[in-house]
């Protein structure tokens, strides 16, 4: 989605995860939209093209419903959110790993090119632009990096820390206020994470949000997201860290995960 206006940056300030103060163009950076009680609405990856434009990339069914989310907040914001028809691919090389690529035609933008690890990249092309080049899977790109995603079945189930959010640096714990920042502060300050998020393995199918229990059939975590890879099922789930220790499997089935393994440790935070 493309957000215009004086007000961009601003705006994406006020109201999510991530420091926007000291952007500019070229500057890109994950940030996630939460409600008042402090749960994932959406999770975007954000590329300041110009002092007017901010480029929003999420999945297209959570950034609709974000943008619905966001009108009584835009009305009183110095910028508008408005869909785009992009395409998103992924390719093998490697990027600026602090910038991201602004690629023009006849001074119109057409291309953005943003490092995702160090050995590939994620592209972004107007319509009437060619993908060239190999592409990669960006689903597997993303549990390979370790980067949970918000699903249209997770809208708001989780908290930042759940996902791990506050290792990778989506989230700034020094920008002040923002929605649901009490709530994630608290926890950071004074509390426990209950769940981290862990990589893992099946071989039958999943959905974003199934339930997973231990051998009680206890719940203790859930499926963030998956994707096939050598007719694997790759997964990335909130999970009670004890609980890795033990068979964990889809709720109501037998099949249980295999490779669990955590993807950050406590002392990954972004506050050290």
């Amino acid at each position: 989605m493309r957000l215009s206006g004086s007000g961009g940056r601003e705006f994406l300030h006020g109201q999510t995860t991530a420091d926007f103060s000291d952007c500019s163009i070229g500057s890109f950076c994950y940030a996630a939209f939460c409600n008042p009680k402090g749960r994932v609405l959406a999770d975007v990856l954000a590329v300041i093209t110009d002092e007017q434009e901010v480029l929003l990339r999420g999945r297209a069914t959570v950034m609709a419903a974000l943008a619905e989310h966001l009108k009584p907040y835009l009305g009183f914001s110095r910028c508008s959110l408005t869909p785009t028809d992009w395409r998103i691919g992924c390719r093998a090389d490697s990027a600026d790993e602090n910038h991201a690529g602004l690629h023009f035609a006849e001074a119109s933008l057409v291309a953005v090119t943003v490092p995702m690890g160090t050995k590939h990249t994620e592209c972004w092309t107007a319509p009437h632009e060619s993908q060239d080049g190999d592409q990669s899977d960006p689903l597997w790109l993303e549990i390979k990096n370790q980067r949970a995603r918000i699903e249209n079945q997770t809208i708001g189930s989780y908290l930042p820390q759940y996902l791990d959010y506050d290792c990778n640096g989506t989230v700034s714990f020094t920008k002040g206020c923002y929605t649901g920042q009490e709530i994630v502060a608290r926890l950071h300050y004074r509390g426990t994470p209950k769940r981290r998020l862990h990589r893992a393995e099946t071989n039958v199918p999943v959905v974003a949000g199934d339930i997973l229990v231990n051998a009680e059939g206890k719940s203790v975590g859930s499926i963030v997201n998956h994707c096939i890879r050598d007719q694997t099922h790759e997964l990335l789930i909130e999970l009670v860290p004890e609980a890795a220790a033990k068979p964990v499997t889809l709720k109501g089935g037998q099949n249980e995960l295999a490779q669990i393994t955590r993807c950050h440790d406590d002392n990954d935070q972004s506050t050290g």
